[in-house]
């Protein structure tokens, strides 16, 4: 006789649901590897924009904006928010906390799939 039986057919369809499983979950991560990817490169480079717009800024002008609560980008970005937090600068560069010659500034952008992303910069009253 020619064919297969039901045991062959039914273990040929487990061993071809098993590999699709593999398979499946495989091409999942990777998606959202590439997804996670996507949004750290945005993050970043709204930072780097919002650090850019901060740095423009005279010495006087340098403050915190929406440290307490982050404000949304709106449009295309609304997944993101940001924040700008200016410190002293840490005692190990400059002695200076009232802030009179150097503020550090933090530049900080959140999304809920990656956390926040925060890049830092010195800026001078010089």
């Amino acid at each position: 006789m020619k064919g297969f039986t039901l045991i062959e057919t039914v273990i040929g369809i487990v061993v071809i649901g098993i590999i699709a499983l593999g398979l499946f979950a495989t091409f999942t991560g990777v998606f959202t590897n590439a997804v996670r990817d996507e949004v750290v490169t945005v993050a970043t480079s709204l930072a780097k924009g919002e650090m850019e717009r901060v740095t423009r800024l005279s010495f006087a002008s340098v403050v915190d904006q929406n440290r307490g609560t982050p404000v949304s980008f709106g449009g295309n970005f609304t997944n993101y928010s940001w924040q700008i937090r200016v410190d002293a600068v840490p005692v190990g560069i400059a002695n200076d906390p009232g802030m009179t010659n150097y503020k550090q500034v933090e530049s900080r952008v959140t999304n809920a799939f990656v956390g926040d992303i925060s890049l830092k910069t010195i800026v001078t009253n010089n």
